[in-house]
């Protein structure tokens, strides 16, 4: 059965940006969502979100699909390659890896980067990753060098930040149309 997962960043909670849309935008379609709040800042680890996702991986399978934000987008390739989940489809928006900045960030990020992102390919048969030229967060060429990571498709938007609130994005009606 298809459902939908959303993961937020760093920072960042489920009811935050354009989650709360995207939910009630699947939810209305009577698709399954799922989106959780995973421990950040304090307690924010691989483990430790792998321990929110845990939960309810009996329901993850080759017809699910996952849209994440920031480290989130990192944080579910690792997961899907150290569980050997294969889904369906994910959407990264301003997604990175291995990607060092501020240490407050780095810090906290640290534990969700990882060395073999390639394996992530063969794991999820369609791979999206949108981004802005003027992210203040991470670097262009982060993320770039992400998208081609795990050879996905890529969207480039002008001017859009972080895909936050602070960016302007309560909702986000272009993911919709990727779904």
């Amino acid at each position: 059965m298809k459902n939908y997962f959303i993961i937020h960043g760093t920072f960042g909670h489920s009811k935050e940006n354009w989650f709360p849309w995207l939910e009630n935008e699947l939810k209305e379609k009577e698709f399954e969502v799922f989106n959780f709040n995973y421990p950040t800042p304090e307690g924010q680890s691989f483990e430790s979100w792998s321990a929110v996702l845990d939960k309810v991986k009996d329901k993850i399978s080759n017809e699910s699909v996952f849209i994440c934000h920031s480290i989130g987008s990192v944080f579910l390739a690792k997961y899907c390659i150290k569980n050997n989940f294969k889904i369906k489809k994910s959407i990264f928006v301003s997604g990175c890896n291995n990607y060092f900045s501020l240490e407050e960030f780095d810090k906290l990020n640290k534990s969700m980067f990882i060395d073999n992102i390639g394996n992530f390919i063969d794991l999820c048969d369609e791979r999206i990753c949108i981004y802005s030229s003027d992210d203040p967060y991470i670097s262009l060429n982060a993320l770039e060098d992400f998208a081609k990571s795990i050879k996905a498709k890529t969207l480039v938007y002008k001017n859009a930040g972080h895909f936050n609130e602070k960016a302007g994005f309560k909702e986000f009606p272009d993911i919709l149309k990727l779904l």
